[in-house]
């Protein structure tokens, strides 16, 4: 099952943040859940994070280029 079929399925979780990695040609390579966004936000190499709704935005749109 594909994460963007699990995160509709599950619904979205308060607090739950995800990061979104991508390839020089400006593709998803890999998505990771970050669990504690407190932590991460404070580090020199953070990247933006998303919530559930957001990522299932970025996901959605990006599967309806292909």
């Amino acid at each position: 099952m594909t994460l963007l079929k699990e995160l509709k399925k599950q619904g979205t979780v308060r607090g739950r943040r995800w990061i979104v990695k991508r390839n020089i040609d400006n593709t998803i390579r890999e998505v990771k859940c970050i669990f504690n966004p407190e932590e991460y936000s404070t580090s020199k190499s953070a990247r933006p994070m998303y919530g559930d709704k957001a990522l299932i935005e970025i996901l959605n749109k990006e599967s309806n280029l292909t």
